[in-house]
């Protein structure tokens, strides 16, 4: 099945009863699509991944990228933060 066809299908599917959907939503119908149209070479029974311009992490989205890291720093400092305060309060 065409790709263009296969979001069309899904978009019947979901919309409206479950809005518009968004972009991991279509990057998802697409990973979906292409692990079912193009299998591994080496191995038959295995799905290949699709290429990085199709779906997946974009190498130019750094500023979305870094946003993502410091968020997960600043959730580490702050268990890091609550563990020392709890071995303060204990001791």
């Amino acid at each position: 099945m065409k790709l263009n066809k296969y979001i069309i299908k899904k978009l019947n599917e979901t919309w409206p009863s479950e809005g518009i959907p968004t972009e991991e939503d279509m990057e998802d119908w697409i990973t979906d699509w292409y692990n079912d149209t193009f299998k591994d070479i080496d191995n038959e029974d295995k799905p290949r991944g699709p290429p990085m311009w199709l779906a997946g992490s974009r190498w130019y989205d750094r500023r979305r990228r870094k946003i993502a890291e410091a968020k997960a720093e600043e959730e580490e400092a702050q268990r890091r933060a609550l563990a020392s305060t709890k071995e303060k309060d204990e001791a």
